[in-house]
Formats: structure tokens, C-alpha cells, sequence
């Protein structure tokens, strides 16, 4: 399978808009062709103006990511209800993901209603040429039964599986990507420094790529044998927070994947 290499921009935190510019140099310079930016960074820019600074780094927006309620417009909250508004942003800036995450709580029953609008989400999402894509973390898997739902009540559904969590949730992380392979639309890479404990936590020891202990080697000669597809398939590097300096964190993060993606350092 072919495979690119992006970044995602939460490493930076908030009020991210004001810095693209040295956000995007920093990212291009580690080795990134693209970028994924959750919706609230960008909201705010116009998709071509954002689009054009971009280009002025060599980087295409890949996907962004949102979450909440997608078809209530009326309730409260920075991303809820925008659904629409967030496809024809992504179309006009040439991005063809879109990440959700969010569903938390202690069973699939008090999910059912979220998973329904999700399945109806990606419907209304594909006609659009957006492909709609689950971000998982630890907690679907450690409440028993929801992403169990999930892959099985939303079909329509792709994932973007993250790693680190799937690591943290005590999953055999390539015995899930093999079983969901056809639903693969992005993969975000995490790194953790240690492992979880069976209980939901947000411990966030997130560390740069490969100084860590989730099998992220693993997963990319996982991926490097795949089929072949019609597009290639984004290895997305997500690390939640940094204690040193950022830009650090990037270069470390932008020298792992592209070594990922061409075998090397196995």
C-alpha cells in the first residue's frame, strides 16, 4: 500500500490560526506533505485563503476533526450541529476526511441515539465525496460493547484507528486493524509512554513517535503489506501534548513516519 505521511496540529494547542505560518514551516520542514486541523482552528479562515497558505508550504489539508452533535443546530457548543457548513468548508478546501470522536459513556445503550445520527452522518457525508471517520480512543473498547456497536450499527462508517489508544486499551492492535481493514480511511499515530491499567484515564504521557512503548513499527509493516488501493492511505501523527518544545516533538515525529513509510529503521 502506498502511504503518506501528515501531522496533526493538536501539539500546538489552542489559538492555533495565528501561528499557521510557523505551524506549517515547522511541518513541512519535518517531512509532512499534509496536515489534519481540528474544526475549530480553521473555522474562522476561509477554506482558499487557508488553502493557499498551505501551498505556500508544500502541505494539502488532509482531513479535520469535530465532534458532538452533527444534525442538532440549535444546541450549544463550538462544533455541534455544523455538519453541512463543515463538508462544504472541506470541500472547498480540497480535504476529503473527516474525523469524529466522542462517544463516551458506560455502555452502548447510552450511545444508541449518537451511533444512529453517526450512521446517517456518513450517509449524507459520502454524497459529498467526504469520507466520515471514527477516531477511537481507550474508552469504547473498556466500555464494554460500544465500539462492538458501533462497527456493527454503522456500517456506512469508516475508521481512523489511533494506536496509541487501541495500545492503551489493552487491544491486539494489528489483529483489529486486519479484522476492520476494509474500513481503514486514515490511521493516527500515537505514542505513549507507558501502558494503560484497564481503567479509563487520561494519563496523557504522550511522548514523541518511537520513544515510547505502542507498537507503531508494527502497525506500518502492517500497512506497508496491505493491498494496494486507489488512493494512498495517510499515516497521521497525533501527539495530544509536549512538555519540551514543539517544534522538537514534530521533527522527531515527521523523521519517524517518513521512515516508517519507506521500511526503514525496522
Amino acid at each position: 500500500m502506498k502511504l503518506k505521511c501528515a501531522c496533526q496540529t493538536i501539539t500546538w494547542g489552542d489559538n492555533q490560526a495565528e501561528r499557521f505560518d510557523r505551524i506549517f514551516a515547522s511541518v513541512r520542514q519535518a517531512g509532512f506533505e499534509g496536515v489534519e486541523i481540528g474544526f475549530r482552528h480553521i473555522q474562522g479562515v476561509p477554506p482558499d485563503r487557508l488553502k493557499t497558505q498551505l501551498a505556500e508550504h508544500g502541505l494539502v489539508l488532509v482531513a479535520s476533526h469535530i465532534g458532538g452533535n452533527l444534525e442538532n443546530a440549535g444546541q450549544a457548543g463550538n462544533e455541534r450541529g455544523m455538519l453541512d457548513d463543515v463538508i462544504d468548508y472541506l470541500t472547498a478546501a480540497g480535504a476529503g476526511l473527516l474525523m469524529y470522536s466522542g462517544l463516551n459513556a458506560p455502555s452502548p445503550q447510552a450511545v444508541r441515539g449518537d451511533m444512529a445520527m453517526l450512521g446517517r452522518a456518513a450517509e449524507r457525508a459520502a454524497l459529498r465525496g467526504i469520507r466520515l471517520l471514527y477516531h477511537n480512543h481507550h474508552w469504547e473498547f473498556l466500555n464494554r460493547g460500544i465500539m462492538d456497536a458501533l462497527l456493527a450499527d454503522c456500517p456506512t462508517l469508516g475508521l481512523c484507528p489511533d494506536i496509541g489508544w487501541l495500545y492503551r486499551a489493552g487491544v491486539d492492535v494489528v489483529a483489529f486493524l486486519q479484522a476492520n481493514a476494509a474500513r481503514i480511511g486514515a490511521v493516527h499515530f500515537k505514542d505513549f509512554a507507558s501502558p494503560g491499567d484497564g481503567t479509563v484515564s487520561f494519563n496523557m504521557d504522550t511522548v514523541p513517535l518511537g520513544a515510547g512503548k505502542v507498537p507503531l513499527r508494527e502497525v506500518a509493516a502492517w500497512l506497508r503489506a496491505q493491498p494496494a488501493r486507489p488512493a494512498p492511505l495517510w499515516m497521521i501523527a497525533e501527539q495530544d501534548r509536549h512538555d519540551g518544545n514543539v517544534e522538537d516533538a514534530i521533527a522527531i515525529n515527521g523523521q519517524f513516519l517518513v521512515q516508517m513509510q519507506e521500511g526503514a529503521g525496522q
